[in-house]
């Protein structure tokens, strides 16, 4: 069964009220959204499914749009072609979009990162307010807290950060077997020791002082979720048992079960 994505992010509101300019949600902000909806945006027609729980709010979506389209359709079995038959101002809903809030967490749960920004919309339209989805942003510190495992680590050398005596290449030689890295990247499994955290620091390091660039760093957090720092930044995601229906399209409500499992929610 295929698995899907889901990226942890933040959903704040932007205040101007005097205090903290950046809150969290309430649930009875989404009081008036409507279970069922449709917009426009950009050419995409979208269609939206909203529920609302004392624990979570969720969204299904799908939207497609009317171009590109072919005047004939092909037969990928043989090659023949026919008249498209649908019209210029119709569209195939075949495009998918999930997201979950869950209020005990304060974490927003989203398939597709690059539709960040039309869920911002949807939420500042149904709700009034000036709701913001941000990405975790972590420490070098707090990040090599909450590694478990590494499975992933990249980066291009821009300056010689491992010198020929150093104590950082020894380092990379016993991790890695290799010491000469230009273009790098090791793909293997490495449980969380004090050589790899010392090798993490090394790597850092390299960036902050611009020996290395393109700092790529993937592994598990203790909770088994998908952790990636890149370069300043810092993403989180969980991936989810995701059926499929005879049309290839997923299964919203299955979808949002295996989700709300994933998350003890259910």
């Amino acid at each position: 069964m295929e698995k899907l994505n889901f990226h942890l992010m933040q959903l704040i509101e932007e205040t101007a009220q005097f205090g903290e300019r950046f809150i969290p949600p309430d649930l009875k902000y989404f009081d008036d959204v409507p279970p069922n909806f449709e917009i426009t945006i950009d050419q995409f027609y979208y269609e939206v499914t909203f529920e609302k729980t004392a624990q979570y709010i969720w969204l299904g979506v799908t939207f497609g749009s009317p171009a590109p389209r072919d005047d004939e359709l092909t037969n990928v079995k043989n090659g023949t072609k026919k008249n498209n038959p649908r019209d210029k101002i119709e569209a195939e809903l075949l495009k998918q979009l999930f997201c979950l809030y869950d209020f005990s967490k304060q974490i927003l749960y989203l398939s597709n990162l690059q539709k960040r920004s039309f869920i911002e919309k949807i939420f500042r339209e149904k709700t009034g307010r000036h709701f913001i989805i941000k990405p975790f942003y972590k420490s070098k510190d707090e990040f090599v807290e909450i590694l478990k495992s590494v499975n992933e680590i990249s980066f291009t050398e821009v300056r010689n950060l491992f010198d020929m005596n150093s104590r950082q290449r020894q380092a990379l030689i016993d991790l890695a077997g290799t010491d000469s890295p230009e273009n790098f990247t090791i793909t293997a499994n490495y449980s969380k020791c004090a050589k790899l955290t010392d090798f993490i620091h090394t790597l850092y390091n390299g960036w902050v002082n611009g020996s290395i660039s393109d700092l790529v760093i993937r592994g598990l957090d203790r909770d088994k979720f998908g952790i990636v720092f890149n370069n300043d930044t810092f993403s989180k995601k969980i991936e989810v048992s995701s059926p499929k229906d005879n049309n290839g399209k997923y299964v919203p409500d299955s979808i949002k079960q295996n989700l709300l499992q994933e998350l003890t929610l259910c």
